[in-house]
């Protein structure tokens, strides 16, 4: 890993903001920003550790866990709760033995909460991937997901 992150390094090394290009560099290459990553960003720029952590953090695009191969959004806004939302995570954390924010063991799916994916007309909705699924029940979930490669 080390070695990739030097590379990424050295690409960026004359360029004015290069930390931030470093760390979505770091991020496409790894899928997330290893604490290792972030220790060899530091020293090589001569940052404090907590310095990098600080710049990466304060953007929420950044992820310092791996995330599953799909990203799974279910809306939880009020129309969406009002119509189930609520139902359909609990069968998504029963059935797949997660929280909301976590992903599963097995890596195949990171489940989130957020609130308005502008498709209210169809609520519950979720997303996949940036593909909208919207009517939802919590046995549609399930079968969507199931059926995810």
């Amino acid at each position: 890993m080390e070695e990739k992150v030097l590379q990424i390094i050295n690409k960026h090394k004359n360029k004015d903001s290069k930390l931030l290009a470093i760390l979505h560099d770091v991020q496409d290459e790894f899928g997330y920003i290893p604490e290792e990553a972030i220790k060899t960003i530091a020293k090589e720029l001569g940052m404090k550790k907590g310095e990098v952590y600080d710049a990466a953090s304060f953007y929420s695009f950044f992820r310092f866990k791996p995330e599953g191969k799909h990203e799974v959004m279910i809306c939880d806004c009020i129309v969406c709760h009002i119509k189930g939302s609520e139902r359909i995570i609990e069968r998504i954390e029963k059935e797949f033995g997660v929280k909301m924010g976590e992903t599963t063991k097995d890596g195949k799916f990171t489940f989130k909460i957020v609130e308005g994916l502008g498709h209210c007309e169809h609520s519950p909705v979720m997303m996949i991937d940036g593909k909208i699924y919207g009517d939802l029940t919590p046995d549609k979930v399930v079968e969507i997901l199931r059926g995810c490669q």
